[in-house]
């Protein structure tokens, strides 16, 4: 029999971290628990969809230690709505979970424990050092790119994650664009890569700290470690594409320009858009930016942003959220676009040193503009 009692605040706190890996479909009843795992003088909560696993550990008075499977939902809205500072007294049998508090009693149903998955959170090799938040700013300049259902490309759902000269990267296609951003780590003596799956990698950065956290990478799998915490995702088995194919040393026309404009031009244009079949026209001047559309349904709009421009003007045709996704995920005020001719990769960057991050968008042919 498992018995431990705890603060309802903590195992409230430590049940909805937990959940972040529970499995949102019962197909496999056991991946819809959190394994509640009692030893001296602490309570391990472990939950896995079978992509992501998260470990949590919170101190707790244990009185008889063992082990039992609970149902996440039912225990998190439980413990959500019990007064914070009640001490919450469990006791567990196979089958069944007593839970005592204040002057109230909830007798619960429990899942076969011995179905849940073995799980090894033991990391291999050495960490990476990287802060927290600079984790989340990778996911913000890249997920925007990851395809917004499974089309059978599986890396198209998936995060490129790599180690390069003291770097971490990140990228990411849905085959219509790409984004790519770095940030500063400790530790990285090897060049490594992983593909993971976006969503769930996401979901783990947003709960981190935003200090310093280990990164352990190798072939099958990705762990964060923080003092609260452990987690880890499966790799996706496949190739992402090489990045450099679509980055060159040299580009025919290069344009710097303000962010903030552009992106309300570009805004604002699309609404004259055909919805069904959205186009929306950049041409490169020497001194402007002019953004047009026009259809059948909304009419027609055009807007002029100041820029500099070398090299050859050129006409772009972009899908309008395309482009607004591309601006809106990039650091700073002025940006950079470069490009070799009208259906080539567009690349936009911060125009900025050195060069942390670039998504790119392919135009759309210009005999369906």
């Amino acid at each position: 029999m498992l018995i431990f009692e705890s603060p309802a605040q903590l195992l409230a706190d430590a049940l909805q971290l937990a959940s972040r890996a529970v499995a949102q479909r019962d197909q496999v009843p056991s991946l819809t628990g959190v394994l509640l795992r009692a030893s001296e003088g602490e309570l391990e909560l472990t939950a896995t969809d079978g992509e992501l696993a998260i470990r949590t550990v919170v101190r707790a008075e244990v009185s008889s230690q063992g082990t039992v499977l609970v149902p996440a939902r039912t225990f998190s809205d439980l413990l959500r709505l019990v007064p914070a500072q009640a001490e919450v007294e469990f006791r567990g049998l196979e089958g069944q979970v007593g839970i005592r508090f204040l002057r109230s009693r909830f007798d619960l149903p429990t899942l076969r424990s011995e179905e849940f998955p073995p799980l090894d959170f033991t990391p291999e090799g050495d960490p990476l050092l990287v802060r927290g938040d600079g984790l989340k700013d990778l996911v913000r300049k890249t997920i925007y790119a990851v395809s917004a259902r499974d089309d059978g490309r599986l890396f198209t759902i998936g995060m490129q994650l790599g180690v390069r000269d003291g770097h971490l990267t990140a990228a990411a296609t849905d085959n219509h664009r790409l984004a790519w951003a770095r940030t500063p780590v400790e530790g990285a003596a090897e060049e490594k890569d992983i593909l993971v799956p976006a969503r769930p990698f996401a979901e783990i950065v947003r709960i981190l700290p935003d200090d310093e956290v280990e990164v352990f990478l190798n072939a099958s799998r990705l762990i964060v470690r923080t003092s609260a915490m452990t987690m880890y995702i499966t790799a996706i088995r496949a190739q992402f594409p090489d990045t450099r194919r679509v980055v060159f040393d040299e580009y025919a026309t290069t344009v710097r320009f303000e962010v903030g404009p552009l992106l309300q031009a570009v805004e604002r244009t699309q609404l004259v858009t055909d919805q069904r079949n959205a186009r929306l026209r950049v041409h490169v001047e020497e001194e402007a930016l002019r953004v047009s559309a026009n259809s059948s349904e909304g009419g027609q709009g055009s807007e002029e942003v100041a820029a500099q421009s070398t090299g050859q003007p050129v006409d772009l045709v972009f899908g309008p959220k395309y482009l607004i996704d591309a601006l809106r995920s990039l650091h700073g005020e002025r940006a950079v676009l470069e490009v070799m001719h009208a259906e080539s990769p567009a690349l936009f960057r911060p125009d900025a040193e050195p060069r942390d991050q670039f998504g790119i968008v392919m135009p759309l042919r210009q005999a369906e503009s």
